[in-house]
């Protein structure tokens, strides 16, 4: 297979490519993703990683009949790295919590202010489904943290979070990836949930703005 085709065949038909890497990596694959999972979930400077549409990815590969890949070793692993990297947003918040404010000091001041409204006005269901919200997830350990959150209340919520997350992300991945639909607008639909973030943010602001005006 030449070099254009082989791209062209990652462009649009990824899962004919995918499924092979990832049963060629065997089980070396599970502490990759945990480590993009982790990093994506316990530091600011590493959540341009698109923790949603990884999860949706690696469900529909392992929903592929020739894949290798565990669905239920995947949940488990999935929720323990996301799990794990809050609890560290929130441990080093409590700990170095200058060294978080002057990372939050470079994000846009108004997003930073709307999910720290979210997160006091309901503290435990914005634990539980926080990381469904545009920009709010990234915040919700770090908010728990400065409000001196219990820890063992903060631990409860935080890995029921993660797994009620993680669940719905891998399992709508997994029990729609191998349907035909999805097979031939896999890039698009991958795509597209690279863009939902980005699109709820604008119409989030658009609709702040109709309703001042």
């Amino acid at each position: 297979m030449s070099l254009i085709a082989l791209i062209w065949e990652v462009v649009w038909h990824p899962l004919t490519v995918l499924v092979p890497l990832t049963n060629q990596l065997g089980t070396g694959i599970y502490p990759v993703l945990f480590f993009l999972i982790f990093l994506e979930s316990g530091m600011l400077i590493f959540s341009f990683i698109p923790g949603q549409s990884l999860l949706f990815m690696m469900g529909s590969i392992a929903a592929y009949p020739q894949s290798r890949l565990n669905i239920w070793w995947l949940i488990v692993m999935f929720t323990l790295a996301a799990t794990a990297g809050s609890a560290v947003k929130y441990l080093t918040t409590r700990k170095w919590g200058d060294y978080q404010e002057k990372l939050i000091q470079r994000l846009p001041e108004q997003k930073v202010a709307r999910a720290t409204a979210v997160f006091t006005n309901n503290e435990d269901q914005t634990l539980l489904i926080g990381r469904f919200i545009p920009f709010v997830g990234l915040f919700v350990p770090i908010i728990a943290g400065t409000t001196d959150m219990d820890w063992r209340q903060f631990r409860f919520l935080n890995l029921l979070g993660s797994f009620i997350w993680v669940v719905s992300c891998s399992a709508v991945g997994y029990f729609f990836g191998n349907t035909p639909f999805i097979r031939e607008n896999f890039t698009w639909l991958f795509l597209g949930l690279l863009a939902v973030p980005f699109l709820a943010r604008q119409g989030w602001q658009y609709w702040r703005s109709t309703r001042r005006g």
